[in-house]
């Protein structure tokens, strides 16, 4: 219901035009001696640099399912062939070995190629990709209740994620089995209807499927309610939360080789973070002494994996250590220090030590402070299932809510980032999580 196939076909017309950005930069500086030898000795080298120009492209927010075709596409465009090219120049120029290797110095080429890439992958995104993408809205009746009904009537109204216009929204809530049998019904006889979706397993939905069956041979398609949803909201609504839901979704036992090779990489990747986190030390502390004189340090105790403490260790960032309260409802505000700290997430490199013995993960939902956890276990229901997994330094929720919770309410939506997570984890999430939580922070600090 949602076109994930967009975001591919732009990376695989990326690709194409990166390759013939660097033929035309070749022929615009060799003309007529550019020969089949001299286009396969850059394109060797350039390979490697096509593939993470994506990374950078995906980065940026290129590949955003909502951001298509961006309003400052040229400018983010032009930004990230910069950075390519840095990263070009450092590879070509500053490491003898890759030099050697690919035995191509392409000096005024890169230069051309960078300028070239970046007026093709403008045109290509601004002018081509608004032609060529799917811009069809299949018509759609869309069945639920409370709260989630109408988020997801906003939603498919209001972007362009989704595929679906509503041409009739019920909310069981408020209609009998036979009003809602006969609002269906009048509407597939009436309108060419595409899809259906509603949850078949409402007991104001189940009465009426026999009507519904003989639509199926009329090329109308039912799609579930919460698995829409799921896949609008990235996100899963919480009035699916049953233990029954949980102990058929919640379940680990093919997920042993996953937790494993993740475990490899954050004792790699916590190896280079520890040596980042020891060069910032004597900088952080000189900034703290003379901004307030207070500890360097504070101590934490959260709730990790099986609700089990643990304890971790962050830069002080506050006037004095956060108890789990929410900042609009303390005294205990942000140092100046601690302001810049926590924007560039500084403050979290303390927190690797609790990654390298186990007690958290790069990737997972962020731990509760011990008494915020207890607060909201009490507030929100199945809050603790989050905890069926290692916490992490950053997140599913993370990267999704534009800013930390700081209510019940947004700690619900908190969570249902969170179990998507849980549901859907993988190798592939986890990288996406840690790309877009690269993003986040290059913006924070102007780049």
């Amino acid at each position: 219901m949602i076109n994930k196939k967009e975001p591919f076909i732009i990376g695989l017309g990326d690709i194409i035009i990166l390759v013939l950005s660097l033929w035309l930069a070749l022929f615009l500086r060799l003309g007529d001696t550019l020969d089949m030898n001299m286009w396969t000795n850059h394109l060797a080298p350039f390979s490697f640099i096509f593939l993470y120009s994506l990374v950078i492209f995906y980065v940026a927010g290129l590949y955003a399912r909502h951001a298509v075709v961006l309003r400052k596409t040229a400018l983010t465009i032009l930004n990230s062939q910069v950075i390519n090219a840095l990263i070009a120049t450092l590879i070509f120029y500053f490491t003898p070995a890759v030099s050697n290797i690919i035995a191509v110095s392409p000096k005024t080429i890169l230069v051309i190629y960078t300028i070239v890439s970046v007026v093709l992958l403008s045109i290509w995104r601004i002018f081509v990709i608004p032609l060529i993408s799917s811009r069809k809205k299949y018509k759609a009746i869309i069945i639920g209740r409370g709260e989630e009904l109408k988020e997801l009537l906003h939603a498919v109204e209001a972007s362009s994620k989704s595929m679906v216009k509503c041409s009739l929204s019920i909310n069981l809530d408020n209609l009998s089995i036979e009003e809602i049998r006969q609002k269906i019904v009048s509407s597939l006889e009436t309108s060419k209807i595409d899809y259906v979706i509603l949850d078949m397993y409402d007991e104001k939905v189940k009465p009426i499927l026999a009507d519904l069956y003989s639509t199926i041979f009329t090329n109308v398609q039912y799609v579930n309610f919460y698995d829409f949803y799921e896949d609008l909201f990235d996100r899963i609504p919480l009035s699916r939360l049953k233990y029954s839901w949980i102990m058929e979704r919640m379940s680990f036992s093919d997920m042993r080789a996953y937790d494993i090779v993740k475990r490899v990489g954050d004792i790699f990747l916590s190896i280079f973070v520890i040596i980042i986190f020891i060069i910032s030390i004597p900088f952080v502390f000189i900034l703290i002494k003379l901004d307030d004189k207070g500890p360097v340090f504070i101590k934490q105790k959260r709730v990790g994996k099986d609700n089990k403490l643990i304890s971790i260790y962050k830069y002080r960032s506050m006037t004095q250590n956060d108890n789990g309260v929410w900042l609009a409802q303390s005294e205990n505000k942000v140092t100046k220090v601690g302001y810049f700290l926590r924007k560039t997430r500084i403050d979290e490199l303390p927190q690797v030590l609790s990654v390298l013995t186990g007690d958290m993960s790069f990737v997972g939902p962020r731990p509760d402070i011990i008494d915020l956890g207890k607060k909201l276990e009490h507030e929100i229901p199945y809050h603790t299932i989050r905890n069926v997994i290692k916490p992490g330094l950053s997140g599913w929720a993370q990267v999704s809510q534009e800013k930390p919770p700081q209510s019940v309410e947004e700690n619900k939506i908190r969570l249902s980032y969170d179990l998507y997570y849980i549901q859907n984890r993988s190798l592939g999430l986890d990288i996406k999580i840690a790309l877009k939580t690269i993003k986040t922070l290059l913006s924070r600090v102007g780049m």
